[in-house]
């Protein structure tokens, strides 16, 4: 039975722990992927430490983190462009601390060779985050874009 890194209740980073799964089946338009790295962010430690609450929902035991990087296992009906061996990054809303998840294949893409496990299992987050704000303001090319009091990976 695969594990998941979930908490039973609200607190610090003793509140976490393994806890049993059911292996996840791919639908239609899903795969499963081996979890090999997860990103751990700012919000999956104010979901942890109840900083969320009223904001999100939480139902205990709640697994937590929002992206991943692993291998494609199985493909459900329906996939095309992901195959089994595949090696992908991607998101899974409080779902992707887990040995196996079966998440939506528009939800991964393919993790560059170059990236280490670690890198690419968070980089999901912050690269759709800087990818949304440079979309909300309309950023095209030959736009001069300033950041400045630069922290964290967006």
């Amino acid at each position: 039975m695969p594990k998941a890194v979930a908490i039973h209740q609200f607190g610090g980073p003793d509140v976490l722990s393994l806890v049993d799964v059911p292996e996840p089946v791919p639908g239609p338009g899903q795969v499963t992927v081996r979890v090999r790295a997860v990103g751990v962010n700012g919000f999956d430690c104010r979901v942890r430490s109840g900083g969320m609450r009223g904001r999100y929902p939480v139902e205990f035991p709640q697994i937590i983190g929002n992206e991943f990087a692993g291998v494609v296992e199985r493909t459900g009906p329906e996939v095309t462009g992901f195959a089994p061996g595949d090696e992908v990054l991607g998101f899974a809303v409080m779902q992707s601390g887990t040995e196996l998840l079966a998440v939506g294949a528009d939800q991964i893409t393919a993790k560059p060779p170059e990236l280490s496990w670690e890198v690419a299992g968070s980089l999901s987050a912050v690269g759709q985050t800087a990818d949304i704000a440079l979309d909300a303001l309309r950023v095209g090319q030959g736009d001069t874009v300033l950041v400045h009091a630069a922290a964290g990976g967006v």
